[in-house]
């Protein structure tokens, strides 16, 4: 592994262009300081690290820089100029100064781009010697001490070659300091990228995917009614992120898991983790519906479902299922799916034609 590393001064917008004091070669990492490096990058991107994608929308310079790094057409020295000063022009004045290193490295057997963000450390250093024959110990201070082990990673980006082609570069970004979400200058302005999976679609698509697999594949019905109810729960659960391996092993038998992790990857749903936004599914979280062969359902709260006094469900042991509701009957009406005739302007008018309700007396949705 080669790396360069740039001192990133913090700037205002308002401030002079002052020259950045640029590496013109790259630094000397022993086997120590590589193998301490790569545990704790792969530990950040292995945590927080998210897809990104280019977005074709962007300005940025950088998905050009980081193309023209993996085909041969630029050394590392010179592409890691051309990104320290992307960094600052991209950044605010609210940004902390700090340390760009950018590396050579390698995914697999694949030759890729490193990217990585770190706070500059200060300390003191004590060294023994002796003065008219009496112990004592130098005390220096030093300025720009280099990944310690306290020192924060605040963003890493990895580009592999396997990632790009003509018209796309392909990584994986994490910002430390935002928990999975990425700084807007940090993921648009300066890589030029968007995350490949966008949280609510890829929520909305394991919800989707999850459902259709408990229903294929599950046959016992309790067991499809707690997969479900395990499903909802963890969506509605107050975790920023979700992870399918781990919703797999907290909630279903061993003998399903292996099954379940391959739908999702034929359904396009990442198996690791990924940002959870349920605003696509709010108004399907709280009620589930139970089919049966004969075109009887039941529709019920969630927390209805796990309270065996208001409604059990027994399995009789030929392929049927008996359900027990037991409470107070308050209303019986007629009833018409969702999805009723659309409300017709009158010809010449703008009034409206009278079938604008669904059988049970609501207004019928199109």
């Amino acid at each position: 592994m080669q790396a360069i590393v740039h001192v990133v001064p913090h700037r205002k917008r308002s401030d002079p262009d002052e020259p950045i004091p640029l590496s013109e070669a790259p630094c000397s990492l022993n086997d120590a300081v590589r193998t301490a490096l790569q545990a704790r990058l792969r530990g950040v991107l292995a945590s927080t690290g998210r897809e990104v994608i280019e977005d074709p929308e962007s300005k940025s310079a950088l998905p050009d820089r980081v193309y023209s790094f993996l085909v041969g057409d630029i050394n590392l020295v010179d592409v890691s100029v051309e990104l320290v000063h992307l960094l600052r022009n991209s950044q605010s004045g609210v940004n902390s100064a700090g340390l760009l290193l950018v590396a050579e490295a390698r995914l697999g057997t694949e030759r890729s781009l490193l990217i990585v963000k770190l706070e500059q450390e200060t300390g003191m250093q004590a060294t023994e010697t002796f003065v008219n024959g009496l112990r004592t110990f130098d005390m220096k201070y030093l300025a720009d001490l280099l990944f310690t082990e306290k020192s924060k990673i605040h963003k890493v980006a990895l580009f592999p070659e396997g990632g790009i082609s003509e018209d796309r570069i392909e990584g994986w970004a994490a910002d430390r300091q935002l928990s999975g979400k990425m700084a807007a200058f940090f993921l648009e302005r300066f890589l030029g990228c968007r995350q490949k999976n966008e949280p609510r679609e890829v929520t909305r698509r394991f919800h989707d995917a999850t459902t259709e697999w408990i229903n294929a594949y599950v046959t016992d019905p309790d067991t499809r009614i707690n997969y479900v109810i395990a499903t909802l729960a963890e969506l509605q659960s107050g975790n920023r992120f979700l992870d399918p391996v781990e919703f797999a092993q907290r909630h279903l038998d061993i003998f399903h898991r292996d099954a379940f992790i391959e739908h999702l990857e034929r359904s396009d749903v990442p198996c690791r983790s990924f940002d959870k936004d349920t605003q696509h599914l709010e108004s399907r979280l709280n009620n589930m519906r139970v089919g049966f062969a004969s075109g009887v359902f039941i529709v019920a709260p969630v927390n209805a479902l796990d309270d065996q006094e208001v409604l059990t469900l027994e399995d009789q042991g030929d392929g049927t299922t008996s359900v027990t509701i037991t409470g107070t009957v308050t209303t019986a009406t007629t009833y018409a799916p969702p999805g009723g005739r659309r409300r017709q302007k009158k010809e010449g008018g703008t009034g409206e034609s009278p079938s604008a309700e669904g059988g049970d007396g609501s207004p019928a949705v199109g």
